[in-house]
């Protein structure tokens, strides 16, 4: 497909995302808020506090800078845009799915297609990782970083909604039962990032966990105090290896992946 083409595409693509996403608060979509339905109808554990869902104002306003930065003629044919291409649109036709599937609590598909979205951003993920030539500082902060970033939050999205659809079958109540298993998934879900950081040195998926994992210790505070420990202290060691091995590197030399 022709870059102009598929670049105009990518751009009504998220402008469609935004939209769907303004009308899924200011309708509300089936009349049920995001709030009602993350803390009222399924109050799963592993939900964090409503401040950490503004990280997807941060998404979006990165989103906005990659569709122009990939209109642009003189980028809109580097490898770098060529390797998202048209799996841009694909998230986008994914993400707005997933919103109507969720406000009509269709929990079961709604967890198929953000499976679906994340395959997605992991395949955009490993083909930008493998145009390692020509890289500019423009495909680090318009490219490298938001869907970095995009991938690290739906990673945690989908764990909150699989939580959800334990919940929904009735196999995940709110006791201590599910207190464990949150703890267990916090743990294993620190684990994969510090793993993912060593292993592609992307610093953005770290972070992405330890804010997820600092919410979790705001909302539950003292009243689910093993959690809130266990949330605090995985945030921690994440924000700890960030740092050190930002140091030992030099902050300079700081890069995505």
């Amino acid at each position: 497909m022709h870059p102009e083409i598929r670049a105009y595409i990518n751009v009504v693509a998220l402008c469609a995302v935004l939209f769907v996403n303004y009308l899924a608060n200011a309708l509300p979509i089936n009349n049920l808020t995001q709030a009602e339905i993350s803390y009222e109808i399924y109050p799963v554990l592993l939900t964090p506090a409503p401040y950490v869902f503004s990280i997807w104002g941060l998404i979006y306003f990165l989103l906005i800078g990659f569709v122009i930065y990939q209109a642009l003629p003189k980028y809109r044919a580097t490898p770098y845009n060529n390797a998202v291409g048209l799996f841009f649109t694909g998230t986008a036709l994914l993400n707005i799915f997933w919103l109507l599937a969720w406000h009509y609590l269709l929990v079961t598909l709604s967890l198929v297609l953000m499976v679906l979205l994340l395959l997605t951003l992991v395949a955009i993920y490993l083909r930008i990782s493998g145009e390692d030539s020509r890289e500019n500082i423009y495909d680090r902060v318009f490219i490298k970083f938001p869907f970095s970033l995009y991938l690290a939050w739906i990673c945690v999205a989908l764990l909150a909604n699989f939580n959800v659809i334990l919940y929904d079958i009735g196999w995940l109540g709110i006791g201590f039962g599910s207190m464990l298993f949150t703890v267990f998934i916090i743990i294993i879900a620190a684990l994969a990032a510090l793993y993912i950081f060593g292993a592609r040195q992307d610093y953005v998926f770290p972070l992405v966990f330890a804010w997820a994992f600092i919410g979790i210790a705001v909302r539950h505070g003292s009243e689910l105090i093993l959690l809130t420990i266990v949330a605090s202290a995985s945030a921690a060691v994440l924000l700890f290896f960030v740092v050190w091995f930002l140091k030992k590197r030099g902050l300079w030399s700081f890069k995505f992946y």
